[in-house]
């Protein structure tokens, strides 16, 4: 979203959590009657959104803030929580994207990194059930990542990284393919066709050496 800002003195933003709850006090007072407001799940991001689009700036002060550096905001406006698939184009969209980082920094080892479309779903879905929202994304990738970006450089047998939902959900290590025949296609096809046991392809192993059959040493295949 772009603003021009000719005419804007200065803009404040933030999470302003627990603002909502003030909101909810102030507009659904009553709790008994016809008058009374069905309780709400104020950790839904849809429901903050619309109280946060009820804000005045009674509420700000109530929040903490002065009057006196209220009274210099003529606007209050509110944004909307990320969801999944915000989540995922801020994974991917932008310039210097997350994924686009991770890309550059395997490259400069001359090894590709491919993460499958789950594998990209399973991190915003993780960075969104913990309520991490956008910051969440780098914390999660980099905790999958870790022992993968540590062992790479010394595996120079390597030549792609692949990163799927298992992976980001911890039920098995990154796989490395080290075959120079097995490209992710042909790795995927072969996973599809219900091929268990790969050739070419280990899992991230921190204690690992690649031998002269390109396998790393004590595993010649990956389950």
């Amino acid at each position: 979203m772009q603003i021009d800002t000719s005419n804007i003195l200065f803009i404040c933003g933030g999470a302003y959590a627990g603002l909502e709850r003030i909101i909810n006090r102030r507009m659904d007072t009553a709790s008994i009657g016809f008058g009374a407001q069905m309780k709400k799940e104020l950790d839904d991001y849809k429901v903050q959104g619309k109280y946060f689009d009820n804000a005045i700036p009674k509420d700000l002060v109530e929040y903490g803030m002065i009057p006196e550096f209220i009274g210099r905001f003529p606007v209050i406006v509110s944004t909307k929580g990320l969801d999944v698939t915000n989540l995922i184009d801020i994974l991917t969209k932008p310039k210097n994207s997350l994924m686009k980082q991770y890309k550059y920094l395997f490259a400069m080892n001359n090894v590709n990194f491919h993460v499958t479309d789950d594998g990209l779903e399973e991190v915003a879905k993780t960075a969104f059930q913990r309520g991490t929202g956008a910051r969440g994304l780098r914390s999660i990738t980099e905790n999958v990542l870790m022992e993968t970006m540590f062992v790479t450089p010394s595996l120079p047998e390597v030549h792609t990284v692949y990163l799927d939902a298992s992976s980001v959900r911890g039920e098995k290590k990154p796989i490395l393919l080290t075959d120079p025949d097995m490209t992710v296609s042909k790795y995927e096809e072969l996973r599809k066709n219900g091929v268990v046991e790969v050739d070419g392809a280990v899992p991230v192993d921190i204690n690992a050496q690649v031998n002269e059959d390109g396998y790393v040493d004590g595993e010649e295949e990956v389950a």
